[in-house]
């Protein structure tokens, strides 16, 4: 007996496939872009793990949690950080928090430097 490298008994010629048990397509959603921002930590209490960065934007709320690993024990009020702004249930919220420590804080209002603000 001879073996054929085709058994067309399996795959008889002039048969069609089934539709209904085809593998599923795999389509890819295109990601959301997010924009980083510059801003500074206006107020953030470590007792509470939680607080407010300001940008042009306008203000976010933070939580400890959204402040990269390593740049959580030198987190502290009027530094310069970088973050993404997400829409939250309690308002803007800022994501993914890197100390920035190539760009300067933007400059102060003039209510802070007539306190002394340097």
């Amino acid at each position: 007996m001879v073996q054929h490298a085709i058994d067309w008994d399996v795959a008889p010629e002039g048969d069609t496939y089934d539709t209904d048990n085809l593998p599923p397509i795999v389509v890819p959603r295109p990601r959301r872009r997010l924009t980083r921002h510059v801003g500074v930590v206006k107020l953030y209490a470590p007792a509470k793990s939680y607080g407010l960065v300001a940008s042009d934007t306008g203000d976010a709320i933070f939580n400890i949690d959204d402040v990269a690993a390593c740049d959580r024990a030198a987190l502290d009020n009027g530094l310069a950080v970088t973050f993404e702004v997400v829409d939250g249930p309690d308002g803007q919220t800022a994501r993914r928090i890197r100390i920035d420590g190539t760009t300067l804080p933007p400059q102060p209002d003039a209510g802070l430097v007539s306190k002394g603000w340097r």
